[in-house]
């Protein structure tokens, strides 16, 4: 993959987890109720601090990808809250799938250019 478009990716995707990690914090992007289940448990989270812990996450590691440093373990923590946010989405609320969708994509092709400092962590 060509280095600029790696670059790009790996800005774009750092700004994303930034944002989102940002607002848990802030709440600047209003995002519509869950119902049922899917919205118990996001009462759940945002009462417990458990939603600060994963900005927190996602503001540090979002910088270290625009910054291009740790790059291999940001991806690791960050894909790994995707993949979370991503199953949330799929089981509790399919119209805010969207957003899960664009971290995963963004953070699998991350893994995809990096593969080779993934070696060791994906060798069998």
């Amino acid at each position: 993959m060509n280095d600029k478009v790696v670059m790009g990716i790996r800005i774009l995707f750092g700004v994303f987890c930034l944002v989102f990690g940002l607002n848990k914090f802030l709440g600047f992007i209003p995002f519509p109720p869950i119902e049922g289940d899917g919205g118990t448990l996001m009462g759940i989270y945002a009462t417990s601090g458990f939603f600060k812990i994963i900005g927190v996450l996602e503001i540090l590691f979002g910088l270290a990808l625009i910054i291009n440093k740790y790059v291999p373990l940001s991806l690791t923590i960050l894909i790994a809250i995707m993949f979370n946010a991503f199953i949330f989405h799929a089981l509790h609320d399919m119209a805010g799938i969207g957003g899960a969708v664009l971290g995963m994509i963004l953070g699998l092709l991350l893994v995809y250019a990096n593969k080779d400092r993934f070696k060791e962590l994906l060798s069998a």
